[in-house]
């Protein structure tokens, strides 16, 4: 093959070489006018004439729409297709072998040591006095233990359960493993949660170890071991920690996946082949643990379509991978699509109660432009959860304060940014699209609570966004300032990641439990109670004077299922102080009723009294031994 001449800058370049060696202009050039793929050396399309390099032409007079959109698309294929995915981390090796794994551990050594160190950590935070933070013991805690208690006996109890408005079941299964190690106790309880917790942090690593590279991960991973955000789910006995540990998961998989995929010879795409099967499992595991998963999923569909898109290989070879990935997912989704299917109002409800259409503020608003004002405040709200969240949550007793300190939301935001512009990168476009997913959930439901559970799919790549930040403003000092500026970008980082330590330790130990809300949410009195209630060797029935809560209430039948109970409250039942029963009674009042105690011990002399330590008892035991 002769020499082509490029009609750029009248370069002659070898017949081998795909660009120009003095401008860069590629050898194979696609026709603006009718997309047709030209050799270099051509001046003029062979397909319809037109002149490649500008110019005017026979072929280019009187170009109607059809023409303009075929130049459009042609451009596309030009300037965006085939510039392909940009991957900022190497690609993976698929030859393991005994001795390979062995080289490798002793290569990194010191920063598998720091994933061991920062998951004991995370391990350590999560258990350290979990039964006194949160005090008290929420109800919907306790019917995770419930759901756990019937799984022991019932087995396979299906992916959903009308408990608590409506729950998915996949994260009891654990809790019934850990009450039959355990107990029947709160501990277990919460930690069956914080196991979930716990396995994040790694997982976190490992996926932003793949997608954005080492230092980013050990920032963002530190950042997440200590995140009061993240602190609390896990030691809460609510199932939606495990959705933050199986959405994490499952996206580290797709990213390894992808990279792998994009960046192997053919022999290696072939033995990759599996990762995406063992993803598509991952992200078929999600709809099993918390209702805030839609958003998430879709995120990683557009992240795939992204992928397939942008990837250089044909469409063809592409949708092996992609089936294998639907497959994997289906399979392991596969009892909760049937129970979808054929309970759509069961498994549907639950999130069209929450739904934003329906909240009064929308419903009553007058007009068009009123509901649209509303819906923008709701924009900003979400948009801002990172540095503020004006909503106080009386269900898990967080809000007030962003889901960030304002150091690490400062880089978050930034990195959001970076990430934005470098969406060829899948990472970094997976990053923006599970962020503001997760943000946008919030927006389209009930306002009135619930933001930093329903962003929890946020988790851990907030984290990884910080790091991508810190990142761009350790390269922006070195650019500009050489070494020095980047010493100093990256003493600031390091300093940011410290307060940041400081701050959500001392907000979540410290200052969180002794807000109003909650000491509220968790109200300790009903849990100390119902203990004293049943301290005596035989409390008989108990009744149960309380203006809050009735003797059903889920922490009793979880803690104290054999124990027998009747509302004497005004309430929740007939308000009487007569002894009905001629064995052992207990009275437990609560609230206003520790007043009627002095009647009670006038009617019935001679029993044993306990009563709160408070300088106003909150409750009042009084047990007859019959």
């Amino acid at each position: 093959m002769e020499s082509w001449l490029c009609h750029g800058c009248d370069f002659f370049n070898r017949s081998s070489a795909a660009y120009c060696g003095r401008c860069g202009r590629p050898a194979d050039v696609v026709c603006a006018q009718c997309g047709r793929g030209n050799p270099g050396g051509h001046e003029f399309c062979d397909g319809c004439g037109g002149k490649i390099y500008g110019g005017d032409s026979a072929g280019e007079q009187g170009i109607g729409i059809g023409d303009q959109l075929q130049q459009l698309l042609a451009s596309v294929r030009r300037k965006v297709l085939r510039r392909g995915l940009v991957w900022e981390t190497g690609p993976h090796s698929w030859r393991w072998s005994p001795g390979l794994i062995r080289a490798w551990a002793g290569q990194n050594r010191w920063e598998l040591t720091a994933v061991v160190l920062l998951t004991v950590a995370a391990a350590f935070l999560r258990v350290f006095r979990l039964e006194d933070i949160p005090a008290g013991f929420h109800g919907d805690e306790a019917v995770t233990g419930i759901e756990g208690l019937r799984i022991l006996q019932e087995g396979w109890i299906g992916p959903y359960t009308t408990s608590a408005l409506g729950q998915l079941t996949g994260p009891f299964y654990l809790t019934a493993l850990m009450i039959w190690l355990l107990d029947a106790s709160k501990f277990a309880v919460r930690l069956s949660m914080g196991l979930f917790g716990i396995a994040t942090v790694p997982a976190a690593y490992y996926l932003l170890r793949v997608g954005f590279g080492r230092w980013i991960a050990l920032f963002g991973t530190s950042a997440l071991t200590v995140s009061y955000w993240h602190l609390h789910f896990s030691r809460l006995g609510f199932g939606v920690v495990p959705l933050a540990f199986a959405s994490t998961a499952a996206a580290g998989a797709l990213v390894w996946a992808m990279k792998s995929y994009d960046a192997g010879r053919p022999g290696e795409r072939r033995r990759n082949l599996w990762s995406w099967f063992a993803a598509g499992v991952l992200l078929g595991l999600i709809p099993y643990t918390y209702f805030a998963f839609p958003t998430f999923l879709a995120a990683m569909a557009a992240s795939v379509t992204h992928f397939i898109v942008l990837q250089r290989e044909s469409f063809r070879r592409k949708v092996l991978p992609v089936s294998l990935l639907v497959l994997g997912a289906a399979l392991s989704a596969a009892p909760v699509l049937q129970f979808a299917a054929g309970s759509p109002g069961a498994y549907f409800g639950r999130m069209n109660q929450k739904s934003v259409w329906d909240y009064h503020e929308y419903v009553d608003a007058d007009g068009i432009a009123e509901r649209a004002g509303f819906i923008a405040e709701r924009v900003w709200e979400a948009l801002s959860l990172l540095l503020r969240n004006p909503r106080v949550d009386g269900v898990d007793g967080i809000g007030g304060v962003g889901a960030l300190d304002l150091g690490m939301a400062l880089l978050a935001y930034f990195g959001l940014f970076i990430s934005l512009r470098k969406w060829r990168s899948p990472p970094h476009f997976m990053a923006v699209l599970v962020v503001l997913g997760a943000l946008s959930g919030l927006v389209l439901t009930d306002p009135s609570a619930g933001s930093m559970r329903r962003s929890i799919t946020a988790i851990p790549w907030v984290f990884g966004l910080a790091g991508v930040g810190a990142g761009a403003i350790v390269q922006l000092g070195n650019r500009y300032l050489g070494q020095w500026g980047r010493s100093a970008a990256v003493g600031a980082s390091v300093l940011v990641l410290l307060v940041s330590v400081v701050w959500n330790l001392s907000f979540y130990f410290i200052r969180l439990p002794n807000t109003s809300t909650f000491k509220w949410t968790f109200a300790t009195y009903y849990f100390e109670s119902l203990e004293a209630a049943h301290s005596f060797e035989d409390p008989g029935t108990i009744y149960y004077f309380s203006g809050q809560r009735r003797f059903g209430y889920e922490t009793i039948r979880f803690l104290y299922p054999k124990s027998h109970g009747i509302d004497r409250s005004r309430e929740f039942g007939m308000f009487d102080l007569e002894k009905l029963d001629p064995g052992p009674v207990t009275y437990l009042l609560e609230g206003p009723y520790v007043n009627e105690i002095d009647r009670i011990m006038e009617m019935y002399p001679g029993g044993e009294l306990i009563v709160d330590e408070g300088p106003e008892p909150l409750y009042v035991i009084y047990h007859l031994k019959g």
